[in-house]
């Protein structure tokens, strides 16, 4: 029995593929570098980032100290304290999310060709482009970089084991605060005493010429 691990990114526009990782080994390393298990191709990610140990009867996952931090189902973990991994778990390090499943019949060991495979691919989707020369180079100039500090996105909520999306998040829109200098509401018009004067005499007037008329058709 082993772990699955199936890893998209969220730094592509575009819908992520999904990639399918399975280890039966006591430890799986996560991150950026060449020699992790795992490898994220983007520079928010540290060369050796987290990893997966053998826990018990189970597996549990270690923060090794990363620069942007760990979160495992969206609360984050303390550095180099093991966090203990079940089935559906959400793993969100760097701006890719891993779904977890543990104690899993594996059919399909990882390989290091595999493993490079996928962070190439992985990539390509990131930067949307096909051309595998400028792949490779991207791909060895973030392997070899210094790690980026980055503040990532909230994680939007989902059900633990659906397969994670892309971010499409509708942020609340902030009330905007009250001016003190603000015109307030204005109050009703009011006519002044002349003015209903002039209104009223005009109604006279005009009820006058009325009578008059009917009884000049009478006559």
């Amino acid at each position: 029995m082993g772990v699955r691990i199936t890893v998209q990114s969220l730094w592509t526009e575009l819908s992520p593929s999904a990639f399918v990782y399975e280890f039966a080994q006591r430890r799986i390393v996560i991150g950026r570098s060449r020699s992790a298990d795992v490898q994220l191709p983007h520079a928010a990610v540290s060369a050796m980032h987290a990893s997966i140990r053998e826990q018990d009867a189970g597996y549990a996952l270690v923060d090794e100290g990363s620069t942007n931090g760990t979160r495992v189902n969206e609360i984050r973990v303390v550095p180099g304290r093991p966090k203990p991994l079940r089935t559906h778990d959400l793993l969100d390090l760097g701006g890719y999310r891993l779904s977890i499943d543990v104690g899993v019949p594996v059919s399909q060991t990882m390989s290091a060709r595999l493993t490079s495979d996928f962070a190439r691919r992985m990539l390509a989707e990131q930067l949307a482009v096909e051309d595998a020369v400028r792949v490779d180079a991207e791909l060895s100039s973030i392997q070899s970089g210094p790690d980026e500090r980055v503040d990532l996105l909230p994680i939007p909520n989902e059900a633990a084991s659906e397969p994670p999306s892309p971010p499409r998040e509708s942020r609340p829109s902030r009330p905007r605060p009250s001016r003190p200098d603000a015109p307030g509401p204005r109050e009703p018009l009011r006519l002044l005493r002349s003015e209903w004067a002039v209104y009223a005499l005009a109604a006279l007037v005009v009820a006058a010429s009325i009578i008059a008329m009917a009884l000049l058709t009478r006559s």
